[in-house]
């Protein structure tokens, strides 16, 4: 499933939330959750923000009303420039 999820976001340059891959993936979101915090962790996506800014270098994620309100996009690293 990991190469499924990785597989999918290498189409998605603009990355996908968590329920958008769980729908395509047709798998429970705390399932996908897990995948994507492994690869997040590993280096492999990275988390970014409804404005396409990546959320670990901001500094203001407990406050982002963006994320409160559209949440978290994950992308490839591979392809990610600010």
């Amino acid at each position: 499933m990991l190469r499924q999820l990785l597989s999918l976001l290498e189409e998605k340059r603009n990355g996908m939330s968590l329920f958008e891959i769980s729908r395509v993936m047709k798998a429970q979101p705390s399932a996908v959750l897990s995948m994507l915090e492994l690869l997040v962790r590993k280096g492999k996506l990275l988390e970014i923000g409804p404005d396409g800014k990546c959320c670990s270098t901001c500094g203001m994620e407990s406050e982002c009303n963006l994320l409160a309100v559209r949440g978290r996009r994950y992308v490839l690293a591979a392809l990610f420039s600010p």
